[in-house]
């Protein structure tokens, strides 16, 4: 049995037991409960941002308890951590302290006697006895040697709750304070294990006003006037006022996610400001949409994860509608005034808004920041100083005005396209403080630079002593040599004379401001030559001033002076026009005048004569590069305005021989040269008179034999000679080159001479031997393709032929690149082949790597025997408009002239010949002539026409308006008048009802029908389409398609 003693032990042991067991751990409270209410916010809305910052100790996280839990934000709650929170209704009996507590023991068998084990001591050990509400009271456990207890549950009873956490890591729990101020008696206490020893203590805790914790109201209140600060200035306020703290924008933006999101879980508590929140600037996102208050909710804690997490607000938040689509985005400013509507809505309400309007118009666009960017801290006196105005993504801001504030005065510059502007700097060697600025502007923000800026001495300045020393060193200068010094010396630098022009012209402008200053020489003038004008007054001072700034702006803005001025007097006049040399030399007079009296002279006399007239530039223009010998060379002397020049004598000096030869009116001076073929180097020159300068020129004049040419010249007559033969089939019997009239043979061995030298690298000029006949064309039928190396032979060896023989070879045999023999080629063709191959040259600038060899290009024409009745036999029931009819017209002219289509060209005309030879009638001339083009040119299908007359014949197939202009030519050319007939709505035997052509063929009185598209006609008889069919006839001398 069991004693009376172990019995009560062991029901002490079960009812602890009893308690622990039902303890009932704290949970953590979500603010994410949805939130109703009844009333709508329809004031204007901002955007928001978040960031997130972490609030609490890193082991604590604080969670809010109403009916158990363990943070409640009322004077009879406390906050707790992520730990345990023991029931608020079961509270841990504090007075058991000692090592005799029955803990820890353990039970054999319902016999078995409970023993108390031997156990370490602990200590609990509390942080302060004073707290700031909101803060975390800590508590550590440790054992008898001060070693820290982890996973040890310890308790609080405060306030008449008891909250139960676990030790940290470090033997720590924390308890997270929020009772309102005032003292509050706590007992602390550990329950012991079954190795350690329970331990308590009991502490007066004072609870203190906590400076960041706000109440609703005074959240609310600030809302109030951030939503009325925002109303009024479009714009946030960098601070708020919140109770009696001024805070940052982005606190008050914490502070009021963090009252919405209370007040929809029906927390009205105050609220801790969590410490280290930074500011961020808004993005510039524009949104407008109604947001509902699930999602303006979502919103808030999800700004208030933020900043607890990373310190910051986010610059935009993503805003979704009801259904989760993103619909915009709300920036900082944006969302951070849409809370504050909210909460004023709230205050006047006392209930949260369905929604908020978000629409950041409320908001006056954000100005972007600029920056002002100068070129160095140094510069050399006259040098400009660069400076820059960008955004703040580097973009150059242009138009903008921007301030110069340097040795006491401010200048005021535009920015030009690049974003810069430039400030001449003019002040003496030394340093100086700039302060560089930008106002800003309704778009940007205002920006500064401030430089300490060291002005260097600049070797191109100069005083006024200088120049004016120097002015009366050109003005004695002129006196003694009658002309302009070249170069002048100015203070220690010798300079040009037109530099000098621009320091005296700018020294006289500035005495008559009464600006006695250094002055900056611009770099880069150049030399110009004066004018020729003559002229003399007397010119006053306004007038010669006026001709000094002139000059300074000229000078400026084209690096060279003038060559001479207009001159006015003082009403304003034209009196004259005075070149460079007369104005510098007035300037210096002017100057030197200033130098002994110390004031300008009230006019100066500009006096041309004191110059020796300049001379005139001449030059002479080349003639001819190519001429004849013979024949005569001629160049052309001219002045500077290109005017020939008259009776003046130019010498020829060629072959080591002069000539002298005088100008003709126009200035042209020629040479008959007599010199053999050749090229000649030809000196042109002109010694110059009082007047004009000399001048010379040198060209290099090939002579030519009468019978020699030039390449350029042979291959132009091949590319004619080419053209000739496609279109007519055979060699034209003569060729022009370079208007001498030749023979094929003739022409053929300039041709093949000319491939050959080409080949060779020699492009001279190629004479004709003196006597060379003609010869026949014979040879085997060709159809190959010859390369370069085979017919540059072939042009070797008939050159050698004809220069041994006298004459061309009829044939000559043709190689193919293996060696092997193509065949004789014949005159004809081997001539065309050069043609062609000069005619590539002359395009291409190279020889063609091959050529093609065709005999067939001079296959000539078959005539069929003639084969026609003496009476034409057409049809009678054709005898019709457009068909057979009777010729009403008495001027024929134009249907015997051979034109457009129906051109008649050698060989329309051969063929005729040809067709028509030993045919005495017309009915016979004419059937002739159908006849051929019906039964030797074939149908091909296209509209209208595409070869004409000549290039059917070539082609040997046309359609029906090629065939009647074929038709027309070949009657035209045998002297027989020919028309073209057309219709529309013609039906064929193929039943294909279509726009057709036909030839008239005119035979004594009647015109007869000659459709040639289908052997089944016959000339006046039509039988391949109804001849009663047709409409809208017309009649043609030249087809018009």
């Amino acid at each position: 049995m069991i004693s009376s003693k172990n019995l009560t032990l062991l029901l002490a042991v079960l009812i602890m037991g009893f308690c622990l067991i039902s303890s009932v751990s704290a949970m953590d409270i979500d603010d994410s409960a949805s939130i109703y209410g009844s009333d709508e916010l329809s004031d204007s809305s901002v955007s928001l941002r978040s960031d997130e910052n972490s609030v609490s100790d890193s082991n604590l996280n604080s969670v809010e308890s109403d009916a158990g839990s363990s943070n409640v934000n009322s004077e009879n709650e406390v906050l707790s951590t992520d730990n345990t929170v023991e029931d608020s209704n079961l509270e841990y009996d504090s007075s058991i302290k000692s090592s005799n507590n029955l803990l820890g023991a353990s039970s054999q068998s319902d016999s078995d006697v409970l023993q108390a084990t031997a156990k370490t001591k602990t200590t609990l050990k509390g942080s302060s006895s004073s707290i700031y509400r909101g803060n975390s009271y800590t508590l550590t456990l440790t054992d008898s040697k001060g070693k820290v207890l982890s996973g040890q549950k310890v308790s609080y009873k405060v306030n008449g709750k008891t909250y139960t956490l676990t030790t940290d890591s470090k033997g720590s729990t924390y308890l997270q304070i929020n009772l309102k101020e005032g003292k509050y008696t706590m007992v602390c206490s550990y329950g012991g294990s079954s190795a350690y020893a329970a331990s308590s203590f009991s502490v007066t805790l004072s609870v203190l006003k906590n400076p960041n914790a706000f109440s609703i109201k005074e959240i609310e209140d600030a809302a109030t006037n951030v939503k009325n600060y925002v109303a009024k200035n479009k714009k946030l306020p960098s601070t708020v006022k919140v109770g009696s703290k001024t805070l940052k924008i982005s606190e008050f933006s914490y502070l009021a996610s963090k009252a919405i999101s209370n007040l929809n879980s029906n927390k009205k508590g105050d609220i801790l400001l969590v410490s280290g929140i930074s500011n961020r600037n808004s993005s510039a996102h524009s949104f407008k949409s109604t947001v509902y208050k699930a999602q303006y909710l979502d919103l808030a804690k999800k700004t208030i994860s933020r900043i607890e997490t990373k310190k910051a607000p986010s610059t935009y938040w993503s805003v979704k509608d009801s259904s989760g689509k993103v619909i915009g985005k709300a920036n900082f400013n944006l969302y951070t005034f849409c809370f504050a509507k909210i909460l004023d809505f709230h205050k006047s309400k006392n209930y949260l808004p369905n929604y908020c309007t978000f629409d950041s118009g409320d908001f006056a666009p954000a100005k972007k920041a600029t920056t002002l960017k100068g070129s160095s801290s140094t510069i050399t006196r006259g040098k400009s100083y660069k400076l820059t105005l960008t955004d703040s993504k580097g973009n150059v801001l242009s138009g903008q005005k921007v301030s110069f504030n340097i040795n006491s005065k401010t200048y005021t510059l535009t920015t030009d396209k690049k974003g810069s502007a430039y400030l001449q700097i003019n002040l003496k060697e030394g340093k100086y403080p700039m302060v560089c600025s930008y106002a800003g502007s309704s778009k940007y923000k205002a920006s500064k630079l401030s430089v300490s800026l060291t002005v260097l001495k600049n070797p191109n300045f100069f005083t006024l002593k200088e120049i004016e020393d120097a002015s009366t060193n050109v003005k004695n200068y002129v006196e003694k040599n009658k002309k302009m010094p070249n170069t002048v010396k100015v203070g220690s630098k010798t300079l040009k004379i037109s530099e000098f022009s621009y320091l005296s012209s700018k020294a006289i402008s500035n005495l008559n401001s009464n600006n006695k200053g250094d002055i900056l020489l611009v770099s880069g003038i150049t030399n110009r030559n004066s004018s020729a004008h003559s002229f003399k007054a007397t010119v006053y001072k306004a007038p010669y001033v006026d001709l000094a700034k002139k000059t300074i702006s000229r000078i400026e803005s084209k690096k060279a002076p003038s060559t001479y001025w207009s001159v006015k007097d003082t009403s304003g006049k034209v009196i004259g026009k005075a070149n460079f040399n007369l104005y510098t030399y007035s300037f210096a007079k002017i100057l030197d005048f200033h130098k002994s009296k110390n004031y300008l002279p009230n006019y100066c006399t500009f006096d041309s004569s004191a110059f020796t007239p300049a001379k005139k530039a001449t030059s002479i223009k080349a003639g001819s590069s190519s001429i004849k010998k013979g024949d005569t060379y001629s160049v052309t002397l001219v002045d500077n305005n290109g005017k020939g020049l008259a009776s003046q004598k130019v010498t020829f000096t060629i072959s080591g021989k002069s000539y002298n030869k005088t100008t003709d009116s126009k200035g042209v001076a020629s040479l008959k040269i007599n010199l053999n073929g050749g090229t000649y180097s030809v000196v042109s020159s002109y010694a110059g008179s009082s007047t004009y300068k000399s001048s010379k020129l040198s060209q290099s004049v090939t002579v030519k034999d009468s019978n020699t040419f030039t390449l350029g010249e042979i291959e132009a007559a091949a590319t004619n000679v080419k053209k000739y033969v496609d279109n007519n089939d055979v060699l034209p019997s003569t060729v022009t080159v370079a208007s001498k009239k030749l023979s094929i043979s003739q022409f053929s061995y300039l041709m093949s001479k000319a491939v050959y030298n080409i080949n060779a690298g020699n492009k001279n000029a190629i004479a004709l031997p003196s006597s060379l006949s003609s010869c026949k064309s014979e040879g085997d039928t060709i159809d190959a393709t010859v390369y370069k190396a085979q017919y540059v032979d072939l042009s070797k060896r008939v050159l050698s032929f004809a220069e041994s023989n006298k004459v061309p070879p009829v044939y000559a045999k043709v190689y193919s690149s293996s060696g092997s023999s193509l065949g004789n080629v014949e005159f004809d063709l081997y001539t065309y082949s050069f043609a062609k191959i000069l005619d590539f040259h002359k395009s291409k600038n190279a020889l063609p790597n091959y050529c093609t060899f065709e005999s067939s290009v001079f296959k000539g024409i078959v005539v069929p025997p003639v084969n026609v009745s003496s009476k034409i036999p057409y049809n009678s029931s054709q005898f019709k408009a457009g068909l057979n009819e009777k010729n009403t017209e008495t001027n024929l002219t134009k249907y015997l002239v051979g034109t457009g289509q129906s051109a008649i060209t050698s060989s329309i005309k051969n063929l005729a010949d040809q067709l028509t030879k030993g045919l005495k009638t017309t009915d016979e001339k004419a059937q002739a002539i159908y006849n051929y083009v019906r039964d030797e040119i074939d149908y091909s299908y296209y509209a209208n026409s595409k070869h004409g007359a000549s290039g059917t014949l070539s082609a040997g197939s046309g359609n029906c308006v090629d065939q009647a202009s074929l038709v027309v030519a070949l009657c035209r050319a045998s002297g027989i008048p020919a028309r073209y007939s057309h219709a529309k709505g013609c039906t064929f035997s193929s039943g294909l009802v279509t726009g057709h052509v036909w030839a008239q063929i005119l035979v004594n009185g009647v015109w007869y029908s000659a459709d040639a598209t289908s052997v089944r006609n016959k000339l006046g008889n039509i039988q391949n389409w109804n001849t009663n069919s047709y409409s809208n006839l017309n009649h043609y001398a030249a087809v018009p398609f």
